[in-house]
């Protein structure tokens, strides 16, 4: 009880110091779905409004469908939703986001309100979740999250089950043919699915008369409790019911006679549901449309100050309870009863991340058979974009996808929406604290290159020891050479300190381009955008963190030195690639490498040729990442793709992987010095980049990590204290 104890007091504390919102105008609109929690909903306004300057507006609509859609269109902003809604309000073509999950404080261990979907078989049995073919089997009813779509849609994404879509008919009439019998309540009244089916879904049900096979409690067998007692009187094989189902019924001793099935093929006791199921099932949520963070940060003030209000310890709980109300006149009114507090998710939260991949591969198998088709290759901009579609322009072996940034393209990568992509150092670490490992990495006379720092030779008074307000030109915000090396150094040398590193560095220097900083930041100050001819005026995709930037990237960032900075950091052949006619573009073709100098770590220069002895580190070269599962595939079509387009391939003249010849842009899906890619043979991430290179990317995460690490590290079934300060 200590932990539940602690949690509660985080929340006061949380709710005390927290800057208070109530001065704030809010106004938001709550989408309800009845008459009695409409009127729960305007009475709770009108509390808020007794205490602060939120105004809230109940909008009745007549089911979830409808709400979800009316958020879509901007005519609601939120509304509470279960796992499944969650599910189907993020998908497209709505796109909603979850803000803000329930917690219920019934675990108090890992503040989570999870629950899991489990198989469960009697200890005597000895088959598993693959042999299930031919046993008998009890649900809870069709249609049920727990014990209907999750272990069905498992069963089909595990190939346990054969379903190809619904050109093959009903998924239920697949399930009838898979079990030799079954008790799944409401088969009875399918219209849709054919007498055979529906009588073989019904053969284990108790009910008698029109009960019989009904959603109806007058069937024994229908609904969790069901479900499991069809198992208990061995009526049934298997049964599909929540992890809390077998542990309310059964006691200590009685639970010795039960089993559930994993999807690894092994079996485990009743009590280890946390790594044996078919699915962990999220809370409710709050939803709201994605990318408004206006509306979001409304919702989340809301929120707060109604909790800190009429939460459960909240200041004015005697006026109105926000959770748990019995003078309502309707269960779970806008919150579960049974809440007790509310917990903010990390910026990036998508309905992927809060539901995770089990629960959401599930759903997706049940809609028919997982798409299967060309490698998906993700891109960063107009450039890129146009470049891969040359690629494979018949779209058999290679689709394109686009992406507005790299981390929104190892977020793509992450939830199987793209498959492949080339990152650097900085990027295959983060990708990798995602769950993403490299394939293959670009190999230039070595596979590795040295980050420098490059100044004009006409300007004598910058070295690395007087950084502090000159203007410098970066690849991009967490690349390794443009960012990373450079700014590490300084967060060594104590000249930036503190938590927020893009801040300290933007109040360090003096102005800057560095693409992928925040908008309006000083690190944006010198960045070009797409058009025009002055530097630092505003234009389309100014400071983007990919090629609609001008100054993006080494080439970028070295052009950023010619047409202004005082000094870029940059990769050790990126001079020479863009001087002494190297680049035939015009802001190039005058350029003498000879004009320009690299800065050396005790403090003198060099000439760009000697950066074998001036860099400042050698860092592992830029890698193809992609799931762990997809890594033989993406390697088997790299291989055969660099034989055709490679620096020697057989059909170079038709398209060259490692050339940006022809397109707006440098450096494009791949570096342009690229000689081949190589198979990756280290395990994992923190292997491929090197200890010493890891241990200054953990420096500069060391007081928390980025928006996209925080994201893919979330776990909902266990929850940080930190979440709870709304």
């Amino acid at each position: 009880m200590a932990n539940g104890k602690s949690l509660l007091f985080f929340i006061a504390f949380a709710a005390a110091q927290a800057v208070s919102d109530g001065d704030k105008t809010v106004a938001l609109r709550w989408c309800v779905t009845s008459q009695p929690e409409k009127a729960w909903c305007v009475q709770l306004g009108q509390a808020l409004r007794l205490h602060t300057r939120i105004q809230l507006n109940c909008v009745q609509l007549n089911g979830i469908l409808d709400c979800i859609k009316a958020i879509k269109d901007k005519k609601a902003d939120a509304v509470t939703l279960g796992s499944e809604d969650i599910y189907l309000a993020g998908r497209h073509p709505h796109k909603l986001t979850p803000i803000a999950g329930e917690y219920d404080g019934k675990n108090q261990q890992d503040h989570s309100s999870c629950s899991y979907a489990v198989s469960v078989a009697k200890t005597t049995t000895s088959f598993n979740l693959k042999s299930l073919r031919g046993k008998k089997s009890c649900h809870p009813g069709v249609g049920k999250t727990i014990g209907w779509d999750l272990p069905i849609g498992a069963l089909l994404q595990l190939g346990f089950l054969k379903w190809s879509g619904p050109t093959e008919g009903r998924v239920e009439k697949a399930v009838s043919r898979f079990f030799s019998g079954s008790c799944a309540p409401g088969a009875k009244t399918m219209t849709a699915l054919d007498q055979q089916s529906s009588n073989k879904l019904c053969s284990l049900c108790k009910g008698t008369g029109n009960h019989h096979c009904t959603t109806s409690t007058r069937e024994p067998y229908f609904n969790l409790a069901g479900a499991f007692k069809c198992l208990a009187d061995e009526v049934g094989q298997v049964a599909f019911v929540k992890h809390s189902t077998v542990l309310a019924r059964t006691t200590e001793l009685e639970r010795r006679n039960y089993r559930l099935l994993c999807r690894d093929g092994n079996r485990a006791r009743v009590s280890r549901y946390k790594t044996c199921n078919i699915a962990p099932v999220s809370p409710h949520a709050v939803v709201g449309r994605s990318g408004e963070k206006e509306t979001k940060d409304a919702i989340l003030t809301f929120l707060k100050q109604a909790q800190k209000l009429f939460g459960k310890d909240g200041e004015h709980k005697s006026e109105f309870r926000l959770f748990g109300d019995k003078r309502s006149q309707v269960n779970n009114p806008m919150f579960r009863d049974s809440t007790q507090a509310l917990f903010r998710l990390p910026p990036l939260s998508d309905y992927h991340s809060y539901l995770g991949p089990k629960f959401v591969r599930a759903l997706e198998h049940l809609s028919g058979k997982e798409k299967t088709g060309p490698l998906r290759w993700c891109c960063i901009g107009d450039a890129e974009r146009q470049k891969c579609d040359a690629w494979d322009p018949s779209k058999r072996k290679l689709l394109c996808v686009g992406a507005t940034s790299i981390e929104s393209c190892i977020w793509k990568i992450k939830i199987k929406e793209a498959d492949a992509m080339t990152l650097d150092g900085g990027y295959v670490y983060a990708a990798g604290k995602c769950g993403l490992v490299p394939v293959m990495s670009e190999y230039y006379n070595s596979g590795s290159y040295r980050a420098v720092a490059v100044v004009k030779k006409s300007n004598p008074g910058v070295s690395l020891r007087n950084l502090a307000g000159k203007k410098t030109c970066h690849t991009g915000v967490n690349r390794t050479a443009g960012w990373i090396i450079p700014v590490g150094r300084l967060v060594s040398s104590g000249d930036i300190g503190g938590c927020d590193v893009v801040g300290d560095a933007a109040a360090f220097f003096g102005s800057s381009c560095a693409p992928g900083a925040p908008k309006g930041s000083s690190l944006c100050q010198l960045c070009a955008g797409e058009a025009g001819q002055s530097v630092g005026t505003r234009r389309a995709h100014k400071c983007d963190g990919n090629a609609n930037e001008r100054y993006f990237g080494y080439t970028g960032a070295f052009r950023c030195l010619v047409e202004g900075g005082d000094v870029a950091f940059v990769k050790d052949k990126t001079v020479l690639e863009n001087t002494d006619g190297a680049n035939r573009a015009s802001w190039a073709q005058n350029l003498r490498s000879s004009d320009f100098n690299l800065l050396c770590p005790d403090g003198s220069r060099a000439p760009v040729g000697r950066h074998s002895s001036c860099h400042l580190a050698t860092v592992p070269g830029h890698a193809v990442v992609s799931r762990p599962a997809m890594k033989r595939a993406v390697r088997h079509f790299l291989e055969a793709s660099q034989k055709d387009f490679g620096s020697s391939g057989k059909k170079i003249e038709i398209f060259s992987m490692f050339s940006s010849n022809g397109y707006k842009g440098r450096d494009l899906l791949f570096k342009d010095s690229t000689q081949c890619l190589i198979p990756v043979q280290s395990n994992g991430y923190r292997q491929f980049l090197g200890e010493k290179y890891v241990k200054v990317l953990d420096s500069l995460s060391a007081c928390g990590p980025s928006e996209l690490v925080e994201t893919c590290e979330f776990d909902v079934c266990k929850v940080s204290k930190k979440y709870f300060n709304l």
